[in-house]
């Protein structure tokens, strides 16, 4: 491609970009880079990793840079830079003010960041919402508790206190929290469980009484872990979608709008539960990869296409294959970030009912 070509498309973007609402603009430029050539348009590929080697997106890194070589044909492999933390928070504030639309630079980001976001904590300075979405991991974090909260969930014993294992206020247990709301329940945040192991064990002596289980697991390793629970008197409550279908003993765990139906008759309809849906989108979000708004169609079109080959290569099918994930790429993604941002609203009335309760955890 020319570079008179490449500037012509660049000004395209950015006029479509201009003139037209986000959704509409997105939707035009992946017309225009659908046509475009996809191989070696991308000179000296990055990719940027939203967190440290050992975060959620460090590991994924290590297995679909490669894949990403071999769909860019580049000449080299991907440069890897990673950033400190294990949210993504300080990775995507990287992204959205440092690195310029010029196609080389993709991001590669976990749900907890977007969450981040939602929630409105003061570290996070980006929006995710205008970024351009080439591949999603998703999952179906299942949230399990003692026995006694089935019948408290069926008998609708209102405003109790139900406590519920957080790592922080804003984390991607966060969708936990909401849902007990949802359901017309108190809930308490135990916050500082860094890991499902320290919050399992925690459920198990009775510390809290709710965990929400976000690492993806193969079906066995998920039964195995119910049946382990289920001798201590905890079970699967629900999950937080649809996505991967998670089953128990022929019996498919619901999701919470199903499970709320089951228990009231009807679907849930609150505000709150506005709000809890683009939360529990975004937490049930493995990783993303993403590239900058405005990035001309050209670059788009070269990553697009090495995210679809980046899909079917080996070690990304072994990565999600059978292990609880789902993998969405190219024009699907979009629905699922739409989900993810949410309506105006339900943003804010999350803001506000966090800055309701946030005093009252703060003082325990």
């Amino acid at each position: 491609m020319t570079l008179r070509r490449r500037h012509f498309l660049t000004s395209a973007g950015l006029a479509l970009a201009a003139g037209l609402s986000q959704a509409h603009a997105f939707e035009r430029m992946t017309q225009i880079a659908s046509v475009m050539p996809a191989g070696n348009t991308i000179p000296d590929p990055t990719l940027l990793v939203a967190g440290n080697a050992e975060s959620t997106a460090g590991k994924w890194s290590t297995v679909l840079s490669p894949a990403l070589m071999q769909g860019l044909e580049a000449a080299a492999p991907l440069t890897v830079r990673m950033t400190s933390g294990q949210d993504g928070v300080t990775g995507a504030n990287l992204f959205d003010t440092q690195i310029v639309p010029d196609g080389t630079t993709a991001l590669l980001v976990p749900g907890a960041a977007l969450v981040a976001s939602l929630a409105g904590d003061p570290r996070v300075h980006f929006d995710f919402g205008r970024w351009v979405p080439l591949m999603l991991s998703l999952v179906s974090p299942v949230v399990v508790g003692r026995a006694d909260l089935h019948r408290t969930l069926r008998d609708l014993v209102r405003d109790r206190p139900v406590r519920v294992a957080v790592s922080s206020y804003t984390a991607i247990e966060l969708a936990s929290l909401l849902a007990m709301a949802v359901f017309g329940l108190r809930p308490v945040p135990v916050a500082g469980f860094a890991s499902r192991t320290e919050a399992l064990a925690a459920l198990r002596e009775g510390k809290v009484d709710i965990v929400q289980i976000s690492d993806p697991m193969s079906p066995d390793a998920l039964t195995a872990l119910f049946d382990t629970l289920g001798q201590d008197g905890v079970a699967p409550l629900f999950t937080l979608s649809d996505t991967v279908r998670i089953a128990y003993h022929g019996q498919t765990v619901p999701t919470l709008t199903e499970r709320f139906v089951q228990e009231r008759g009807h679907a849930p309809t609150s505000m709150v539960y506005d709000a809890w849906k683009a939360v529990a989108a975004a937490a049930s979000l493995d990783v993303a990869l993403a590239l900058p708004m405005l990035t001309p169609p050209a670059q788009v079109a070269g990553w697009r296409h090495a995210a679809d080959v980046a899909a079917s290569a080996g070690a990304v099918e072994a990565l999600v294959n059978g292990r609880g994930r789902k993998l969405v790429s190219g024009p699907g993604c979009g629905p699922h970030l739409r989900e993810m941002t949410g309506e105006i609203q339900a943003i804010l009335t999350l803001r506000r009912w966090l800055a309701v309760h946030s005093p009252e955890w703060r003082l325990g």
